[in-house]
């Protein structure tokens, strides 16, 4: 391991201690020196690789504490839907990606949105039948909550009429070709346990961790495994991950307590559903969904299955981490930490709830109370028309409200979910800045610190990672730019901040 020094650094150590730098040195993989030029050339290790910043910005490696890795490099390999703007469209690119295949290949489609098609209708599968014939074709809508699917992929897949989450026709009971959660998850992991192989999963995961330095980033939470993908993932990627380039902390989303203890994890969960999506209509609410009266999304777990799960885990230690985006599966979720937390009291549980987008008042104020901790998604505001018509204008404002709960002292991680959207820090901060309520638009500061020294804090790494301080890993991301020269209400500009170096634990792992 080499050691190394950067000069002429804009450095934003994210330490109150000592913000700002020129200069910082590293030795044996850990900061050592922080400060001024000269400083730092005091400091120098003999040998040491210089890098000359220039005068560009430098920021801590920053984390993205929600990602689905396996899945998000297996989606880097499918066609890329989002630009399609109407049915047509969708086949127009999915008829181009066909040519490519041989007879036999399935024809998978990710990223696909149909509330922006005409009438907001997807195809169904007798049109996806007709365009392709027997060729099995899968789409993923762009929340992964839900597919659509020709008659070879539904039988391939292992669906049935009268599986909760396979849309019927109401007229002559046929299925749509429309697939949403649980079915969905059965699918997903049908999928992945028999067509994708131990060297695809090391492939993927090889591929999503590049695109994550090229983007700056040096730590994720890998929710890998259980019901919507296949617990291959997880056994694949604690094999090998501490071969891969970035800082990886595993989750592995089943409700089996033991195992996750014989895998040697602190931590359990990640998108265990208790809801689904808002664009699938299948995110747990206290109300009706302002565009389909009668409807309140769906809830996959009893409170007591919650309970007793989430009691198991609490008494034996870990941390316990679950997916709920409405305010009806976040009560479930937080009554089950109330009930874990009074009857075996933790001081430092850091429980997590994964989205906590459609939240109460009360239950930020509950959740505060418990110690718990957010993972949350800046880049979902992106969607705000969707969520307007989905939630209406009271919800629409308590909705992935970061600000207001940051600064009631709960600690909120920023991430992605990716492959829903890129690992891309720059792209969730100008996100969080942008947000559709102005009262909840957050300052370029705080939506930085929510992806490196808050995030940091969610999975109990906050003294080794997460700035840029004395005695911490050197998890380094040099910009190609001078924040101080721009306009830090740019967002635009902001989101197009790129990389010239990314470096993890000293070394440099990505270089423009």
């Amino acid at each position: 391991m080499k050691d190394l020094v950067i000069f002429n650094g804009q450095i934003n150590t994210m330490d109150t201690r000592i913000p700002y730098a020129e200069a910082l040195a590293v030795k044996d993989g850990k900061i050592i020196t922080v400060g001024s030029n000269e400083d730092v050339k005091k400091a120098m290790p003999f040998g040491a690789e210089v890098i000359d910043a220039k005068e560009n910005s430098v920021f801590p490696g920053f984390f993205d504490t929600h990602v689905h890795l396996t899945f998000a490099g297996l989606n880097m390999t499918g066609v890329k839907l989002e630009k399609a703007q109407s049915k047509e469209e969708l086949i127009d690119i999915l008829k181009t990606a066909e040519k490519e295949l041989s007879p036999g290949m399935w024809l998978r489609g990710t990223g696909y949105d149909e509330t922006i098609y005409p009438g907001r209708s997807m195809l169904t599968m007798k049109e996806l039948d007709e365009a392709f014939g027997p060729r099995p074709v899968m789409l993923e809508r762009i929340d992964a909550h839900q597919i659509a699917v020709n008659s070879a992929a539904f039988t391939a897949l292992g669906l049935n009429v009268g599986e909760q989450g396979v849309e019927t026709d109401p007229l002559s009971g046929e299925p749509t070709g429309i697939v949403r959660d649980p079915a969905n998850g059965k699918a997903h992991s049908r999928f992945s346990d028999e067509l994708i192989t131990d060297d695809m999963r090391r492939m993927f995961l090889r591929k999503a961790c590049d695109q994550a330095l090229r983007m700056g980033t040096t730590s994720i939470s890998a929710l890998e495994g259980g019901a919507l993908f296949s617990d291959r993932d997880t056994d694949v990627i604690l094999d090998i991950k501490d071969s891969l380039p970035i800082n990886i902390k595993v989750y592995h989303q089943t409700m089996d307590v033991n195992k996750v203890i014989s895998e040697g994890l602190d931590q359990i969960g990640g998108c265990i559903v208790l809801d689904g999506s808002l664009g699938s209509h299948t995110a747990a609410l206290f109300y009706d969904y302002s565009d389909k009266p009668g409807c309140r999304g769906e809830l996959y777990y009893s409170q007591k299955e919650i309970d007793d799960f989430v009691l198991e885990a609490h008494v034996k230690g870990l941390q316990v981490s679950m997916h709920c985006i409405g305010d009806r599966a976040i009560e479930r979720l937080l009554t089950a930490y109330e009930r874990a937390i009074a009857k075996v009291p933790r001081s430092d549980h850091r429980h997590r709830f994964e989205h906590f987008s459609v939240s109460t008042a009360d239950q930020a104020v509950r959740a505060r109370a418990l110690g718990c901790c957010l993972a949350m998604q800046p880049s979902y505001i992106v969607g705000s028309d969707m969520m307007l018509s989905r939630l209406g204008e009271e919800r629409m404002k308590r909705s992935l409200n970061m600000k207001t709960l940051m600064e009631m002292g709960l600690k909120v991680g920023g991430g992605s979910d990716a492959p829903i959207t890129p690992i891309d820090p720059f792209h969730g901060i100008a996100c969080a800045m942008e947000h559709y309520n102005p009262d909840e638009r957050m300052s370029f500061w705080d939506a930085v610190r929510m992806f490196t020294s808050d995030a940091a804090y969610l999975t109990f790494e906050e003294g080794k990672r997460g700035s840029l301080s004395p005695g911490k890993f050197a998890d380094i991301a040099i910009s190609d730019c001078n924040i101080n020269e721009m306009d830090l209400k740019d967002t635009k500009s902001i989101r197009n901040i790129r990389f010239t170096h990314t470096i993890c634990d000293g070394e440099i792992r990505y270089e423009k």
